[in-house]
């Protein structure tokens, strides 16, 4: 039976997906098993056939397009929706690892009028989403393994759908719902999209459930405009979210000269340099730093010319992709050197 951690996981991971699908992702379903050997239904959800057994993963993409030199990409998504400060600990990144080495070496033949064919092979990622932060454990062992872990704490954009789905407690769900989480996935993937979900779900949910996924947990996801992804300094995975979408005002080309500023607590913004708060095109790009940059910064905050210096090595640009004004995107966001530059020189005079 599943706790009511679980629960508002696989919330999150149904979200995480709809934000995906902005990205040009498509969610991967057991309605897609009947055209592809590597996936089927399973009792509790889809599941994907690794190399030494199946595996059930309930939250799983697939990328629209095949970048160069790479087979098509699949994206296993897991997100915990924890009480604040409980951190999402190695073993959640171990478990992740160990599935995507099995799915990642399954490479199968299919028997087709009297000839073998082999199956299509994929690229497999793993992301795991937390609203809460990861142990250092989880961090250095998901770095090793080329695991992303994507941050969601601090988020202004995202923080009323978390807090919406906190709400979802014992009272929303049934005893049978906490036995068969699947049902409760799928009424809020038809909700956000506004599609007819026929079960009757008071077996599975109750009314005040019910309630909060088609009210709250549906608005305050819908109210995410814009939904992209980029690579900090090229270590570190960001999912930068917006209230309205990028306009391409400003994405005249794929190289934007920003500033960027923040604060002791490590939460930071991109903005352009070349556009004022109330210009068309105007955006705000906030995120939090990696722990460890973060913890660097808190250290030296009293010494404007070293953060000044940290940014510069350790966060002065983010390559960016998403859909801008309609056309897929692939943008490097770097921090305006001019602008960095003057600001050390002030800072100099001053002392």
């Amino acid at each position: 039976m599943a706790n009511i951690s679980q629960v508002r996981g696989a919330l999150l991971e149904e979200a995480v997906l709809y934000l995906l699908e902005k990205f040009d992702y498509e969610t991967i379903d057991a309605s897609s098993a009947h055209r592809d050997e590597s996936l089927r239904g399973g009792h509790s959800g889809l599941e994907v056939r690794g190399r030494g057994s199946w595996h059930q993963i309930d939250a799983l993409a697939a990328f629209r397009s095949s970048p160069a030199f790479m087979y098509p990409l699949r994206l296993m998504v897991e997100a915990k929706c924890y009480q604040e400060h409980r951190t999402v600990g190695i073993e959640v990144v171990r478990n992740a690892v160990g599935v995507l080495k099995d799915i990642s070496e399954n490479y199968f033949s299919i028997a087709s009028r009297g000839s073998k064919v082999k199956m299509p092979r994929f690229n497999f990622h793993s992301a795991i989403f937390s609203t809460s932060g990861y142990t250092s454990g989880a961090i250095d062992y998901a770095l090793a393994h080329q695991v992303f872990l994507i941050q969601y704490e601090n988020v202004p954009v995202i923080k009323p759908l978390i807090e919406a789905i906190m709400q979802f407690d014992e009272t929303c769900i049934t005893r049978v719902g906490k036995e068969s989480i699947s049902e409760v996935r799928k009424r809020y993937r038809e909700a956000i999209r506004n599609h007819a979900y026929e079960a009757d779900m008071r077996g599975f949910i109750t009314d005040r459930g019910i309630e909060l996924i088609n009210g709250a947990l549906v608005s305050a996801l819908t109210r995410i405009g814009g939904s992209y992804f980029g690579m900090l300094q090229g270590r570190w995975p960001l999912h930068l979210l917006t209230t309205e979408a990028l306009l391409p005002n400003a994405f005249e080309s794929d190289r934007v000269r920003c500033h960027v500023t923040g604060y002791e607590t490590g939460e930071w913004k991109f903005t352009p340099a070349e556009l004022e708060e109330d210009d068309q095109g105007w955006f705000e790009l906030e995120f939090n730093l990696p722990e460890g940059i973060a913890n660097l910064v808190a250290e030296n905050w009293g010494d404007r010319e070293v953060v000044a210096n940290i940014k510069q090595q350790y966060f002065s640009y983010i390559d960016l992709t998403g859909r801008i004004g309609g056309i897929r995107r692939s943008i490097r966001l770097e921090m305006d050197q001019e602008w960095i530059e003057a600001y050390i020189e002030r800072v100099r005079r001053r002392t």
